[in-house]
């Protein structure tokens, strides 16, 4: 007896970034990861940053970060971007970790997604809506327009 699988398991990635300044989350949806995905985000965040400040981009160590493209990319964004690389295995240094937990949190809200499209439609707009501050003096906060998982 045969049983029918639930379908094809499909997933997209999300790169994005906090601009500790304004607690803005950068971010770019793409089919994968890898160093041509991780480059078209740094040059959206290039893009979307103001040309005149420096950028210090806290990285952890996953191989495509310190590809050959990237370590390019490093080199002639010198002026402007500056890698900081984090000890391997450390998530619970990047910040950005809590930001990942908190999106998964409120998009799965005990519910399965069936729909690629929605899941991504939904992330987009959590992560539109959201402002991070990562402020020890005040606590990390996460300010959202509205109960997201009640307009989901």
């Amino acid at each position: 007896m045969k049983v029918p699988a639930a379908g094809k398991d499909r997933k997209f990635v999300v790169f994005g970034a906090v601009d500790y300044t304004t607690g803005q989350v950068i971010w770019q949806v793409s089919d994968n990861k890898g160093e041509e995905a991780f480059t078209t985000f740094l040059d959206h965040l290039a893009a979307t940053l103001p040309a005149e400040e420096p950028v210090v981009v806290v990285l952890d160590n996953v191989g495509y970060h310190k590809s050959h493209k990237l370590r390019d990319w490093w080199r002639q964004a010198n002026n402007r971007f500056q890698p900081f690389w984090l000890p391997a295995y450390s998530p619970q240094l990047n910040l950005i970790e809590r930001l990942w937990r908190y999106v998964k949190d409120k998009l799965s809200c005990h519910r399965w997604w069936n729909d690629l499209d929605r899941l991504i439609q939904a992330t987009e707009t959590l992560l539109g809506r959201l402002t991070v501050r990562f402020h020890p003096t005040e606590g990390m906060t996460f300010r959202l327009e509205e109960n997201f998982c009640r307009s989901a």
